[in-house]
């Protein structure tokens, strides 16, 4: 055993970057293991923060005002698990028409991510957040400024409009952004996907049963409570 391990000792110290390259793929593994599970769900009362993500009037969403459990999305465009599970959320309003859905862009993933959120909020100018959101969370190639007009004129927005609406509310997209960011921190996010759905925070990716399975639980326990005096 002790030689087994002398020859792994010397291996790595003759391979360094193997061993990095090695070391990042266990850790992104492991990453990708843990959000894959269904994540716990932390209760939340109606704090000044959980007050403001519910009631940002400049965020995207999609289902009826009356609803009775809201889903708030925190995702980014260049996050694989928000990738896979995305499509999901679609699916959830189609069958349950008492959900609503709010999507927070928050890109922290690089330039590309930030790309991406910017030109899906500057998409919802032409009235076509989605359709923008959509075909980014599709699409695979990697972000500029090219692939996002090719993106947009393919998803059926103006390219030339969704440029000058990008310079126009240049600053309007950059306080929206930091609100979202605002709001992630004071949540305590530790990455994309989460989501808020009724009174529960849920880190981590969820598909058809696992959403089901929280709108259940969220329609039971009703929306979020305000703190105790």
């Amino acid at each position: 055993m002790k030689r087994l391990f002398d020859s792994l000792v010397d291996w790595a110290d003759a391979h360094p970057k193997r061993v990095l390259a090695i070391a990042v793929a266990v850790g992104l593994a492991i990453t990708f293991v843990l959000q894959s599970r269904p994540p716990p769900a932390l209760p939340l009362t109606l704090t000044p923060v959980v007050a403001d993500v519910l009631g940002d009037p400049g965020t995207p969403r999609v289902g009826p005002a009356d609803a009775d459990v809201v889903v708030v999305l925190y995702t980014d465009y260049r996050c694989p698990i928000c990738r896979r599970t995305d499509p999901a959320l679609e699916r959830l309003v189609a069958r349950d028409p008492k959900v609503r859905v709010h999507y927070k862009d928050w890109p922290i993933l690089g330039e590309q991510s930030m790309l991406g959120a910017r030109a899906a909020l500057a998409a919802e100018r032409q009235g076509k957040y989605f359709a923008m959101h959509r075909a980014l969370m599709a699409d695979n190639a990697p972000l500029n400024a090219a692939e996002v007009r090719r993106i947009a004129a393919e998803a059926g927005l103006d390219p030339a409009r969704l440029e000058a609406d990008l310079v126009q509310y240049d600053k309007e997209i950059d306080r929206q952004l930091a609100a979202h960011a605002n709001q992630a921190f004071a949540l305590g996010l530790k990455g994309t996907p989460a989501y808020l759905v009724g009174p529960y925070l849920i880190q981590g990716g969820l598909d058809d049963a696992d959403l089901d399975a929280a709108v259940a639980r969220a329609r039971k326990a009703g929306s979020p409570k305000p703190q105790p005096e």
